[in-house]
């Protein structure tokens, strides 16, 4: 992990928000962490412009948080942290574990690599224009 400071609130996520699948899941985190969180487009350079230090390109290969103590946390340890942030899905925790860990950390970089393409299985979209959350 990195540390980074960062002038607005405490905890940031950089999605992509031409992702289908990327927004159901960010809307989903939304719903339970509110307006305690920021939600970054990474496709909107205006709001990139406020994070100098976080790479638009590597928002778009994998999940990117900075937590509340500055901290860059980066794919599944992202994704583990915002469910713990929200009180949901404590099973998640368990891919913290070291065998665990290697099959997610895998596992989670084919979806990131193909999840327009997974997209597009479960949604019938591969991307959107600018998806809202």
């Amino acid at each position: 992990m990195h540390n980074l400071k960062q002038p607005v609130s405490a905890v940031a996520i950089f999605y992509d928000a031409s992702c289908p699948l990327c927004v159901k899941e960010m809307s989903s985190l939304k719903t339970h962490l509110g307006d305690n969180v920021t939600f970054v487009n990474v496709q909107n350079e205006i709001m990139m412009e406020h994070y100098p230090t976080v790479e638009q390109s590597e928002c778009l290969r994998v999940l990117h948080v900075i937590d509340q103590s500055g901290q860059l946390r980066l794919g599944v340890d992202a994704n583990i942290y915002l469910w713990e942030l929200a009180g949901k899905k404590p099973i998640l925790r368990i891919l913290r574990w070291p065998i665990l860990r290697s099959i997610a950390r895998g596992g989670y970089w084919l979806f990131a690599r193909y999840r327009y393409q997974l997209s597009y299985l479960l949604t019938g979209q591969t991307r959107c224009k600018q998806c809202e959350l």
